[in-house]
């Protein structure tokens, strides 16, 4: 359990509690299908002298997890919110990552301004956050939504991600992207497509191919054309964002 808290030894001793806390109950919920292995590991597990149950000499003694008003197994909704707020935090810079073509290893510098207690907890994530968006820790900042630190923050020409309710990140794009580089993949891929396009086209226009192929052709064959153009409106719209 080294480490786990970072040097605050109150945290640390929290991290271990909630870290032994799901282990035992993992290996609980897991005993009916790995009996042997779940027995060995549990009994690794630091724990209080043996019940009057004795259900600490053995997993098979041991009561099983339960979830109702009764049990320690309780939720705190304030948790799950906060939980659920940095999961879209994290998920919206990675899919915008994913979606410029961002080096995997490249660190990018980012913007978050978000409300109040959301805004204490992405700080007190900063660095889960760093670690699992790839951002680069010398250039995130964390500012609050109306201040006007967080209008000039977000002046610069960014790539904005409206993640929820309060909560939005900032990506500037000459971090993310070589505009130059950029524009000339997304030109490449544009002819590409631009012939698929006027191939599938003249395919289905072709009253050979319409009044003899089967329904199901036809209609898969006008599927893939939807979904081409589809594809050549975002080309363009991504070219005109370079412009």
């Amino acid at each position: 359990y080294e480490g786990a808290g970072g040097d605050d030894e109150e945290e640390a001793r929290k991290a271990r509690r909630v870290l032994v806390y799901i282990l035992d109950t993992s290996l609980r919920l897991l005993h009916p299908y790995m009996p042997y292995v779940t027995e060995q590991l549990w009994h690794h597990l630091p724990r209080a002298e043996p019940d009057s149950e004795g259900a600490a000499h053995s997993i098979m003694l041991a009561s099983w997890p339960q979830m109702d008003d009764e049990s320690p197994l309780v939720t705190s909704p304030e948790a799950v919110s906060s939980f659920e707020s940095f999961q879209a935090l994290t998920r919206s810079i990675r899919n915008a990552r994913a979606e410029y073509n961002v080096e995997p290893g490249k660190k990018i510098s980012a913007t978050i301004v978000a409300k109040g207690p959301i805004k204490d907890q992405i700080e007190s994530e900063l660095k889960s956050l760093v670690l699992l968006a790839k951002l680069d820790p010398e250039s995130v900042a964390v500012y609050e939504a109306g201040s006007s630190e967080a209008a000039e923050a977000t002046s610069v020409e960014s790539v904005q991600l409206v993640v929820q309710d309060g909560v939005e990140a900032y990506l500037p794009l000459s971090g993310l992207i070589d505009p130059e580089k950029e524009r000339k993949r997304l030109e490449k891929q544009a002819e590409k497509v631009g012939k698929a396009i006027e191939k599938l086209r003249g395919r289905l226009e072709s009253k050979g191919f319409a009044d003899k192929a089967p329904p199901a052709v036809v209609e898969k064959a006008r599927a893939e054309l939807a979904e081409l153009e589809d594809q050549e409106a975002k080309i363009k719209s991504g070219l005109e964002a370079l412009n």
